[in-house]
């Protein structure tokens, strides 16, 4: 009987993970630089004057890496997920960066 119920809770432990998994997905965001911070990396976007700041663009990397030196006024398509930090907050954090049809991943889209 113990072995039956501890086959139930591991069977259902990988399906709730699995379907955790597949909830998640990636948005995107499409718009020019209003903003650029490298204390915190991140990004404002303005999508037809609605601003969202997007965390995770490593400014300095982008540039001496690829050679994609961000600028403001910039139009990028970037594409993110939704974080939850400790305290509770929402960051966009950014997994995929297009700009001028150069596509850079940045992180795996969780």
């Amino acid at each position: 009987m113990k072995r039956s119920i501890k086959g139930l809770v591991v069977i259902l432990v990988i399906v709730m993970s699995f379907v955790a998994v597949q909830s998640v997905c990636a948005e995107t965001v499409t718009g020019t630089i209003d903003e650029i911070s490298t204390q915190p990396n991140k990004i404002v976007v303005d999508v037809e004057g609605v601003l969202t700041e997007i965390s995770g663009v490593r400014y300095k990397y982008l540039c001496n890496q690829y050679t994609i030196c961000l600028d403001e006024g910039d139009t990028v398509n970037i594409e993110y997920y939704d974080y939850e930090c400790s305290d509770g907050t929402i960051l966009h954090k950014a997994c995929k960066i297009t700009v001028d049809d150069v596509t850079i991943a940045l992180r795996d889209c969780q």
